[in-house]
């Protein structure tokens, strides 16, 4: 493996546990919209930008109310607070931190929401930069939103890597000209993830200490 400088990590089912909360968003938009999809289903829609899942369910004129509704359960409702960091995440985040690497948060989740989120768990100082969907400024694909971290970082594309659970990272860091690091622990197909163009497939939280560890 390349020795990079500079790691990426997606938020949702790469460090963080959401399924629970988002799940309960999701079933309570669905709800609304009289859309039947278990539970079980619904990994599928944690990780793509909400304004791409409501469009594609609902059509480009129920999109934003769509969106509204799923952020009120979120945030307001209880849905955030059902999230938790995986397995023995701090150390594993201080441990690689510890190791001298350069780590960013390249997210879909809105910005603001991200940071708090971090800062809730008290992992937010292991991370030099969170960078997430911004609509003001127009950062809205993962694409865009890890293209913008590389360039704020000053890192070069050939030391940085991208850490994520699901096609969208694998798509992303493609389109950006990084390298990607899947983890099957998450709510993503690493299979898919392998077609696009990933480096290497780890199963547990824990395994990244070692994947990183500096010899």
């Amino acid at each position: 493996m390349r020795e990079y400088k500079y790691l990426f990590w997606d938020f949702d089912g790469t460090i963080v546990d959401s399924f629970e909360g988002c799940s309960f968003a999701f079933g309570k938009v669905f709800e609304h919209f009289g859309v039947n999809v278990p539970p079980e289903d619904r990994k599928q829609y944690i990780g793509p930008p909400l304004k791409v899942t409501f469009t594609d369910m609902f059509g480009a004129e129920k999109e934003p109310f769509a969106r509204e509704l799923y952020r009120e359960y979120y945030i307001n409702q209880g849905g955030q607070n059902m999230c938790k960091l995986f397995d023995d995440m701090p150390n594993i985040l201080n441990a690689i931190k510890s190791f001298g690497y350069k780590m960013f948060i390249a997210t879909s989740k809105r910005e603001d929401i991200a940071s708090e989120m971090l800062k809730e768990f008290g992992v937010r100082d292991c991370f030099d930069g969170v960078f997430g969907t911004v609509e003001s400024e127009g950062r809205i694909d993962k694409k865009d939103i890890l293209e913008y971290a590389v360039q704020i970082s000053g890192g070069n594309k050939n030391d940085c890597l991208m850490i994520g659970d699901s096609i969208y990272d694998a798509m992303a860091a493609k389109q950006v000209g990084v390298d990607c690091l899947a983890v099957a622990y998450g709510f993503g197909n690493v299979e898919n993830m392998s077609k696009i163009g990933t480096i290497l497939c780890v199963q547990k939280p824990v395994d990244l200490i070692d994947v990183f560890k500096k010899q």
